[in-house]
């Protein structure tokens, strides 16, 4: 219902084409209600474990020998959340303060946060079954970084992640230099990787 206010305010005020209306991310988080669902169920049974696991946690997975390795590259997805709590320049982006990233092992991005369901649908693919953690890809892990003691190539892809949220939104905001309406241009465009916290990142190491 509040997507469908926004587009008749937007038609009262202005002649536009139905691809100019804002707030298409509305239709993506209709989407995002199996997600929605699953985490309730979740909490129902699992919500003190859930509320002491600290930020910041890690969880390998194998990138499986199907569509997925075909279609996306090993790398890390980052859980991030913005500590100064500003919207982003899309403001029918409504996850808010957090944003999602898997960006793979070579820097590039793979899905940005305005992909949530895709990351998601990876997230599942790769997750779903496991109650216990995969001993041979922790083990990967911790010899790719030497049991955490050296996480440079991890805290480079984090770079990756923030570079691409703030990245995204100041594009967003130049998009609207041509548009009616004004300049929505953020004002803190020197944010640095301290702006955000991990909330939580999954590390996704090639199935061999």
């Amino acid at each position: 219902l509040e997507y469908r206010r926004k587009q008749l305010q937007q038609l009262q005020d202005a002649v536009l084409d139905l691809e100019d209306i804002s707030g298409g991310i509305s239709i993506t988080d209709l989407t995002l209600n199996d997600f929605r669902m699953d985490l309730t169920e979740y909490m129902k049974n699992n919500l003190s474990q859930l509320e002491c696991t600290p930020f910041g946690a890690r969880v390998s997975a194998a990138l499986e020998l199907t569509f997925l390795k075909q279609e996306f590259q090993p790398g890390a997805i980052f859980c991030l959340k913005d500590m100064s709590g500003k919207a982003p320049v899309e403001s029918g982006y409504s996850l808010a303060p957090y944003y999602m990233v898997f960006v793979a092992d070579d820097g590039s991005i793979q899905l940005n946060f305005n992909q949530p369901k895709q990351i998601l649908d990876v997230l599942k693919k790769e997750c779903v079954g496991f109650s216990e953690p995969q001993e041979s890809v922790v083990a990967e892990f911790n010899r790719r970084t030497q049991s955490g003691k050296d996480m440079r190539h991890y805290q480079d892809l984090l770079e990756k992640a923030v570079v691409a949220v703030v990245g995204k939104q100041q594009e967003q905001g130049v998009q609207t230099l041509f548009k009616r309406g004004g300049i929505r241009l953020s004002g803190d465009t020197d944010r640095r990787i301290d702006d955000f916290e991990v909330v939580a990142f999954i590390a996704l190491l090639e199935d061999k």
